[in-house]
């Protein structure tokens, strides 16, 4: 990843921090968008596809608390919004979380972790944070804790964002600034973990996902999946919708039985 493409991003998070929250605008800032909410309108309703196609039931049962969420979620930064046929007016980066949520919380449950602490690696301005607690209640899931690793400026955009959305029980670090971490935490890092330098990634293995986590759920891009942690087994399946031209992966990692 471009390193001055991060420096322009940190610099216009800095910009919104003192901002109230009518003034918030990263969400249609350019640096900003440079890396986080510029899902396109296409990629939007191929997620909305994807979300019908593989959740039919749920999203059935479900349509209407998932449009709430979207349009909570659209309420600060000033989104740049496209108009969903049969759905609703919103961010297309809304249904890419709402797709991911479902992967996740569907993967949660497949291992009957009905009560889960969970750590976040590159949060982003909180989206899939608050999705995540939004949805969980309906796959009867309880969320004890929540941990997002980011940059500084990334961090303290997260606080005070889910702050406005009354998500409480989520906490805020860096690599070389955490405490009170929970083993047996569920891994979440969606276009993150993989992004990050060599050095970096191995640091985060040996401080953070080895000893704390059991399971979890990666979108994977830019890098080969590779055997990142000890003792797990680690499965990969082609992204879809396809958003990296071909390289990009779901990955998910549960502990290894057989050794």
């Amino acid at each position: 990843m471009n390193t001055s493409m991060y420096s322009r991003y940190q610099a216009s998070i800095i910009s919104q921090l003192e901002m109230t929250p009518e003034e918030l605008d990263f969400k249609s800032n350019g640096d900003y968008r440079a890396i986080l909410e510029h899902c396109s309108e296409a990629q939007g309703n191929a997620y909305l596809d994807e979300i019908k196609k593989h959740f039919p039931n749920f999203y059935e049962q479900n349509q209407e608390t998932i449009k709430t969420v979207c349009s909570l979620n659209d309420k600060y930064g000033k989104t740049i919004k496209a108009d969903f046929q049969d759905f609703i007016c919103c961010s297309p980066s809304n249904l890419r979380y709402v797709f991911h949520a479902l992967l996740i919380l569907k993967n949660i449950k497949s291992h009957g972790l009905n009560k889960v602490d969970i750590i976040e690696i590159g949060g982003g301005y909180g989206g899939l944070c608050f999705v995540l607690h939004s949805l969980a209640p309906l796959y009867g899931i309880t969320i004890d804790s929540y941990f997002i690793f980011d940059l500084l400026e990334a961090s303290l955009l997260q606080e005070k964002y889910l702050g406005l959305l009354d998500i409480k029980n989520t906490r805020f670090g860096q690599i070389d600034n955490f405490s009170d971490l929970k083993t047996n935490s569920y891994l979440v890092s969606n276009y993150a973990f993989s992004e990050i330098s060599e050095d970096l990634r191995r640091e985060y293995t040996e401080k953070v996902l080895n000893p704390y986590t059991s399971h979890g759920f990666l979108a994977w891009n830019f890098i080969d999946v590779y055997a990142f942690l000890n003792n797990s087994l680690i499965e990969a399946e082609k992204e879809y919708p396809q958003t990296g031209g071909g390289r990009n992966y779901y990955v998910t990692f549960r502990p290894n039985d057989t050794q």
